[in-house]
């Protein structure tokens, strides 16, 4: 096994990207920051075709539009792992827009793998081991060591030999075409209008169920400890944890001792941030009644006492045809399309296509059957 090239200067991208200008099929994933650093940034980039696999220093490289002028070309595929997490930081970092990918993560779920990660697939078809220590490295220090850079070389040598198994499965079931259409919407999320503008501390894990005035003292906490976070540029759990927040703010402290007693504070803490935590938590205490922060309430929809038993009876059906066609539920239809099917009672298999987030060949494949119970 021939160890993976850096590319870290403009005339080695160049040289590269000119090799692969004809390459119909590209394996690709990214190495971020995002685990160690507040500033999401990407600190490896990992290419292979179906001989060899190269890595891109983004921190060294200037320029990088090549790259997204591979990538976007019509007649190019990527495959990609997982693409979504990929996808969203390409756009965001650079404003790429891949063209064409092949997910080896969600063509796995239409082929009903038992196993879905990545380490799992390579060792099932390949008796590849891959190494997961660095997993959770900050790819963005120098130097990267030799064990690093031969983990994120792995992660896409036999990627492509990944694709082609599953291609075959796919083809032989007669699902490429359902593969295809998540692939395309895949391209297009990174680049949708998004409509959520719920607050930072709101979507912390168990935000939602504390009351206005506990909200009020996690609003404070939450918007202290970014601030920190991205002046030190470290992730915001390795200033003050989630955890820790949503103590203070059910019950909250008034001195260092107290504070000292708490789950998850711990000398350094109590050293760097007692002071500024405690006030942030004070600022909360005095925020008026009139200015506590409310979660929004759950849509309300007009009373419609069969929905319930129209919804059991669509779940049974999903899960009929889950078994059936050995797919795991959702992919014939998530709870939350069930839901909107039964609210929406389509009549016909037009009106059923029109419930938003069908995909086609759910609709081509089980909407008969799903109309049957509606």
């Amino acid at each position: 096994m021939t160890e993976a090239p850096l590319i870290a200067d403009a005339g080695a991208l160049q040289d590269l990207m000119t090799r692969l200008s004809g390459t119909v099929c590209i394996a690709l994933d990214t190495e971020a920051s995002s685990f160690h650093r507040f500033h999401e940034r990407i600190g490896l980039i990992q290419l292979s075709d179906r001989k060899d696999t190269w890595l891109l220093d983004p921190l060294a490289l200037p320029d990088m539009d090549a790259l997204g002028k591979l990538l976007g070309t019509d007649g190019n595929e990527t495959v990609i792992h997982d693409a979504d997490y990929d996808l969203r930081l390409l756009k965001r970092m650079y404003g790429f827009r891949v063209r064409h990918i092949f997910d080896t993560l969600i063509a796995s779920e239409l082929v009903n793998e038992p196993e879905l990660g990545l380490a799992s697939l390579m060792k099932r078809y390949f008796g590849i081991q891959l190494d997961k220590r660095y997993q959770k490295a900050d790819w963005t220090k120098r130097p990267l060591t030799s064990g690093m850079l031969e983990y994120a070389a792995m992660d896409t040598r036999h990627l492509i030999a990944l694709r082609d198994v599953l291609a075959t499965k796919l083809n032989q079931l007669g699902r490429m075409d359902w593969a295809l259409e998540e692939f395309a919407l895949l391209t297009e999320i990174p680049f949708q209008a998004h409509d959520d503008q719920t607050p930072g501390f709101l979507r912390i894990k168990g935000a939602k169920a504390l009351r206005p005035k506990e909200l009020a003292i996690l609003r404070e906490l939450h918007a202290w400890r970014d601030s920190v976070a991205a002046r030190i540029d470290r992730a915001p759990f390795m200033v003050l944890g989630n955890e820790v927040m949503l103590a203070l703010s059910r019950q909250p402290v008034s001195s260092p001792a107290e504070l000292a007693a708490l789950k998850g504070i711990g000398p350094s803490i109590m050293e760097k941030h007692a002071a500024d935590i405690l006030a942030a938590v004070e600022r909360g205490l005095a925020v008026p009644k009139e200015l506590w922060p409310r979660t929004e309430r759950p849509k309300r929809w007009p009373r419609d006492p069969a929905f319930d038993e129209r919804f059991k009876r669509l779940k049974t059906v999903r899960d009929e045809l889950a078994a059936r066609y050995e797919l795991r539920p959702g992919i014939i239809a998530a709870n939350q399309l069930l839901t909107d099917i039964a609210r929406s009672k389509p009549a016909d298999m037009a009106a059923l296509q029109a419930v938003p987030g069908l995909r086609t060949y759910q609709a081509q494949e089980f909407g008969v059957a799903l109309l049957e119970v509606v």
